[in-house]
């Protein structure tokens, strides 16, 4: 199996592709799966992390879920997530066709209070979406982030390649367009994923992790690799600074 790494701006259009390509080949043993959540929180705090009270903890499993299997699409608004993050909405869906699949997963008007101390501020993030698709063989992935303000866990790039890391050592961990592909070709996109790494400084925070846009599309069955092949081509990230103008080919325009 090939795996195609692309920009963001074009996957869309090449899962079309994909998808239509593959119609009608597939056998029903060589079925291919998706599955996309919103946003997930397992996270133990310090005291004082987000109040004066007392340390807490907080396990929120996936929320928005969707998979193929059903639902083929979740949506949940006004997120709280206990007060580690704020989302006006999060979404997530997952397309079959015939021997295919399309995953996607999006969070709009974030703000991240969990970090808040560590960035000198509360970080937004506009947008946040990731999105997989797999058929034939070959499995592509991306994410978007737009209006991005972290304040002094650091910026990105307007083109960032995959796994990118930002924040603060023994205390922080902010990975943008994680990637990772697993031993049967399974590719798990997650548009941003904290870390809280539990250190003993006194910015420490505490320990567990947030994920944010998490999307998985695997390959089919009888195509499946015996060992992950190496990611080629570009970073395929779109990071727009808050307040910068769209610019680019208008993906995350036709996001609204």
């Amino acid at each position: 199996m090939r795996t195609t790494l692309l920009r963001a701006g074009s996957l869309a259009g090449v899962t079309v592709a994909v998808l239509a390509g593959s119609a009608g080949v597939a056998a029903a043993d060589d079925a291919v799966t998706g599955s996309a959540f919103g946003a997930s929180a397992t996270v133990s705090l310090l005291p004082g992390v987000l109040t004066e009270s007392k340390g807490i903890t907080v396990e929120t499993g996936e929320l928005a879920k969707s998979s193929s299997t059903g639902p083929a699409s979740a949506s949940v608004a006004d997120v709280p997530l206990k007060g580690l993050v704020t989302a006006k909405a999060i979404s997530s869906s997952v397309m079959d066709g015939e021997g295919s699949v399309a995953a996607k997963a999006s969070v709009a008007e974030v703000t991240l209070p969990l970090l808040a101390a560590a960035a000198g501020r509360v970080p937004t993030i506009r947008l946040i979406s990731a999105r997989c698709g797999s058929a034939d063989g070959h499995v592509v992935g991306s994410s978007d982030i737009a209006g991005v303000n972290l304040g002094r866990l650091g910026t990105l790039p307007a083109a960032t390649s995959p796994n990118q890391k930002l924040g603060i050592p023994g205390v922080a961990e902010v990975i943008v367009n994680e990637q990772v592909q697993r031993y049967d070709g399974t590719l798990e996109v997650t548009a941003l994923h904290i870390k809280l790494l539990g250190g003993k400084t006194t910015e420490a925070l505490g320990s567990g992790d947030v994920k944010l846009s998490s999307v998985t599309c695997g390959p089919s069955k009888e195509r499946a690799p015996q060992a992950p092949p190496k990611p080629t081509g570009p970073g395929q990230v779109v990071v727009v600074p808050a307040g910068a103008p769209q610019t680019g080919d208008g993906s995350l325009a036709a996001e609204h």
